[in-house]
């Protein structure tokens, strides 16, 4: 097929760029048919979601082979309305600008920064960052979590703007065109279980930016994000019933630094964990410094948190054994040498064919007396990385990771045995 004429607006053409250009895996039904319900009801063409997902099905728009094909059928499918009255994309002139860094939202990203009560009360963490923002964006699930972004008006203004920059500003554009969708949808009354919530996009100054962000040097861009709610056991367990992999969580016993966290909650996603468990007095996930070293991974690790100390140990081996993990396939990450004349297992030597938990200890004191006290009494079991004679320990995440990726590199030999 060859590349159609230039379209008739140049503003049109801007707003299909930026739904299109932004990657293969964000060309989603539910974004592609928000842009084309704006265009038409610009254009005072009526239309329903379920007529334009019709046209988008019969001009396989689902699964487009490339920005052209994409590109051509919305210009000649509807050359006759877009040529009668032109559409403009999004722009910075119309997000409302921040200035004063003593406002109710600059005051509120401060506190979510500063204080877990605040976090706990409010419900919102804060992301940072071009990139951490972008990923958090492009991804469908996360971006349903944003309800506020500020840009500075350095990074809108940026002459040299980097690759995540411009991928950044193309998703604030559907993002605005998601939100205007929302909107209508609320106004009209047709809200579904698709409709996403409204996302307020502001300008700040830089003064603002920095008064908002939680870093010396502030990137420009913060993102007020929902924090998605704690995992319920029994959700827990249907989900590890029903996963074709054997199911395997992190415990994290009181681990106290929020970039140790971060992560450990990538090394999680990036090897298929279950879910992270925290037992009572560990790092807060949502503290802004460990969602910053999470890189994205807080919103895609389902995080379960035991908060009453009293019997905490039981209720995670209860919730465990439910996934079908017993107690003897609970493996606390310690030295090789026990302390108690018992040996832990070497961690190229626990077979991860089977559903197992790993526990992690807090950073210099280590594992906790409940932890320490069912290790003594051969409740739970041990496991240790070999390390060169004379190294005392490894980091917690560093630790953490490397078992994981063993269990990974176990279950991948398993898959291409039986593929052989």
């Amino acid at each position: 097929m060859t590349t159609p004429p230039p379209p008739p607006h140049h503003t049109l053409d801007d707003i299909i760029y930026s739904t299109t250009m932004l990657s293969s895996k964000l060309i989603r039904r539910r974004q592609v048919i928000a842009v084309i319900m704006l265009l038409l009801r610009r254009l005072r063409v009526e239309a329903t979601s379920s007529n334009v997902l019709g046209f988008i099905s019969t001009s396989k728009l689902a699964k487009p082979s490339s920005v052209d094909h994409f590109h051509y059928h919305i210009h000649h499918r509807y050359i006759s309305f877009i040529s009668a009255s032109p559409l403009s994309m999004a722009s910075p002139m119309s997000w409302e600008m921040i200035t004063n860094q003593n406002s109710k939202t600059v005051k509120l990203f401060k506190s979510i920064h500063k204080n877990k009560a605040k976090r706990n009360e409010s419900g919102f963490t804060v992301a940072e960052g071009v990139r951490l923002v972008a990923d958090i964006l492009s991804d469908e699930k996360s971006r349903k979590l944003v309800r506020r972004i500020i840009v500075s008006e350095s990074l809108i203004n940026g002459q040299n703007s980097s690759e995540y920059q411009q991928q950044l500003e193309h998703l604030l554009n559907v993002v605005e065109m998601e939100t205007r969708q929302s909107k209508l949808e609320l106004a009209n009354g047709s809200r579904n279980e698709d409709t996403i919530d409204p996302v307020t996009i502001n300008i700040g100054t830089d003064q603002v930016l920095a008064a908002c962000s939680g870093t010396v040097t502030t990137q420009g861009v913060v993102a007020l994000m929902e924090i998605p709610q704690s995992l319920d056991a029994s959700i827990v367990a249907k989900t590890a019933n029903e996963s074709s992999k054997p199911p395997f969580y992190v415990i994290l016993d009181g681990l106290q630094d929020p970039g140790n966290v971060g992560t450990i909650l990538r090394s999680c996603a990036a090897s298929h964990v279950s879910a992270l468990v925290l037992l009572p007095d560990s790092c807060d996930v949502w503290n802004p410094k460990a969602v910053r070293s999470a890189m994205g991974a807080s919103f895609r690790v389902p995080v379960i948190e035991l908060k009453e100390r009293d019997g905490a140990l039981n209720k995670l081996l209860d919730m465990l054994s439910s996934c079908g993990i017993e107690s003897n396939r609970v493996f606390a990450a310690t030295m090789e040498d026990t302390g108690d004349g018992r040996s832990s297992i070497a961690h190229f030597d626990v077979h991860f064919d089977k559903g197992a938990a790993l526990i992690l200890g807090k950073e210099g004191a280590g594992l906790g007396c409940e932890v320490r006290n069912a290790m003594a009494q051969g409740v739970i079991s041990t496991v240790h990385i070999p390390m060169a004679q004379g190294t005392e320990s490894l980091n917690a995440a560093v630790c953490g990771s490397i078992i994981m990726f063993e269990r990974m590199r176990q279950l991948s030999a398993i898959r291409s045995a039986s593929a052989n």
